[in-house]
């Protein structure tokens, strides 16, 4: 369906700097690997520069997350993904004891090992969740999923980090 209307070098700014955030953090929560994310990101602005005439202004957000998924499937359909999310739990404690930073980055490490063994789809929808602050509505919308399907996932993610991170921490 073609889109009346003009679509030029302003319309793409205002779509881009509306959605390139949410965009790329979503690749990266796929990802954790800023480079790839990076590149994948240029792929599906370039994309929706490409198709720019045939995309609804309402939809233009879900399809940019449907391009995202599918570059970065297609990009590592066979690859495990190791990652590097920066830590948010280790950072400058200059009062604190030896033991406390120990306890603490141990912490960090198993949260990050946990994450790291989510499934792709689950990790990015809880991230999704927990780091942009996105409810689970916007989420659905974002990747065409139900709102339950969302619920799910992150309870789904919930479990399983509970089940890897000791009790302790």
């Amino acid at each position: 369906m073609r889109i009346e209307g003009k679509r030029d070098n302003n319309w793409f700014q205002s779509v881009f700097k509306e959605h390139y955030q949410y965009v790329r953090n979503f690749i990266y929560y796929l990802s954790g690997d800023l480079t790839i994310t990076d590149d994948l990101t240029q792929d599906v602005f370039l994309v929706l520069w490409e198709e720019r005439f045939n995309v609804k202004q309402e939809t233009v957000r879900s399809y940019l997350f449907a391009i995202a998924r599918n570059h970065y499937f297609k990009h590592h359909r066979k690859k495990k993904i190791q990652l590097n999310f920066s830590s948010s739990l280790v950072t400058k404690h200059e009062n604190e004891s030896p033991e406390y930073l120990m306890e603490l980055k141990e912490f960090d490490q198993k949260l990050q090992s946990a994450m790291a063994q989510l499934p792709e789809k689950t990790r990015a929808i809880f991230l999704m969740n927990r780091i942009d602050k996105m409810t689970y509505q916007e989420i659905a919308d974002n990747l065409q999923l139900s709102v339950k399907a969302i619920e799910k996932h992150i309870s789904k993610a919930l479990k399983h980090l509970r089940s890897k991170v000791d009790k302790q921490f």
